[in-house]
């Protein structure tokens, strides 16, 4: 692709990435919720909460331990790059709306402590493949806690119609993958539709794989677009990636 169908394809990527942080927020992770979708239709509360009136400030030590636990520049295919990198308190996630209280509420019962979601894009993609990355995570006091707000996340994106959700996306159809043997609770879905994007339009193929797991007391999420179908190996492997990062991070 140029750089011109390049630009526009993410844009619609970006779009699906946030209908992927809404069902992540109303989970309840990074926002828990906004981990888990964030990457998708929607950006994710887990990395890009609203702004609290009195922030929190980050100790640096919780800001190392969940930055090791998502993914890196270094776990990405060749010709990445780190495009937004963000931290979010449980009152940045709640942000300041009619049910901002409820929302804060149900994140202090779950012992949220922060989230961290991270977003990674190609610098080239005239041949295609992986194209944005997004990766989140949310650190609990109790397994129990991240469980739960794994639950919600998991329920959020089920009964989600994604194909009314993804922007400029049609012809979208849901798959759900078989989870990976790497982590505590997992939820795979795949999306594949098509988009019209470039300059002349035209219609191009995408998928977007949206991931849920839980490690322990960590909630985490990892969505990737591609424009190929033979990137499965790449996708696999970030998400095992991704899983090792958080059982590592808790050790």
């Amino acid at each position: 692709m140029g750089a011109l169908v390049k630009g526009k394809f993410l844009v619609a990527a970006i779009a699906v990435i946030s209908l992927l942080m809404a069902v992540a927020v109303a989970c309840g992770g990074g926002g828990d919720n906004d981990e888990a979708l964030q990457s998708t239709l929607v950006p994710s509360s887990g990395a890009t909460g609203t702004p609290a009136a009195t922030p929190t400030a980050i100790p640096s030590a919780l800001e190392e331990q969940l930055r090791s636990m998502v993914l890196h520049v270094s776990d990405m295919p060749a010709g990445f790059s780190e495009v937004q990198e963000s931290f979010s308190t449980n009152e940045e996630v709640a942000g300041e709306g009619e049910d901002a209280a409820d929302t804060l509420a149900q994140l202090t019962q779950w012992g949220r402590i922060m989230g961290h979601g991270v977003v990674f894009s190609s610098e080239s993609s005239d041949q295609g493949g992986v194209l944005l990355v997004d990766a989140t995570v949310s650190l609990y006091q109790s397994d129990s806690g991240a469980s739960a707000s794994f639950a919600d996340a998991v329920n959020t994106a089920r009964t989600t119609d994604w194909s009314s959700t993804a922007g400029e996306a049609t012809n979208v159809t849901v798959e759900e993958i078989p989870p990976l043997d790497v982590a505590d609770e997992m939820l795979w879905l795949r999306l594949n539709g098509t988009a019209t994007i470039g300059d002349p339009p035209a219609e191009q193929p995408f998928i977007q794989d949206i991931v849920l797991l839980r490690v322990g007391r960590v909630r985490g999420s990892v969505s990737i677009v591609s424009s190929a179908a033979d990137v499965a190996p790449a996708v696999e492997n970030m998400v095992r990636t991704q899983a090792a990062n958080m059982a590592a991070g808790i050790e």
